[in-house]
This record gives C-alpha cells, structure tokens and sequence, in this order.
C-alpha cells in the first residue's frame, strides 16, 4: 500500500480547519464539543471526499 505524508498531512489540516469553521459558525455548541456528533461526522465526511476527489492517491 502506497503512503502519501502530504496526502495525510492535507487532510489533517482540512479536518483541522473544518472544526474550527464548524465551532466559529455556532453549528456546534459548547455542549457539542466533546460528543459524537452527525453534524461533525458529516462536515468531515465530505471535506475528505472533496480532497479525496481532487487528489486520488
């Protein structure tokens, strides 16, 4: 299996950057933060679809 650093390091910093955006937009709460969340898991689903789509490893 091929392991690409900047592949993963991309899409770290694109969760990264979603939860920022997701906690500065209210989406979540404080109450949210710490909790398994749909909202969470949907913002990161398809932020890695989308890098995944633009750069198929």
């Amino acid at each position: 299996m091929h392991f690409d650093l900047a592949h993963a390091a991309l899409i770290v910093i694109a969760l990264l950057a979603t939860n920022a955006v997701l906690a500065k937009s209210g989406i979540l709460g404080q109450e949210d933060k710490h909790q398994w969340n749909w909202k969470r898991f949907l913002a990161y689903f398809l932020v890695t679809f989308l890098v995944n789509l633009a750069w198929p490893v």
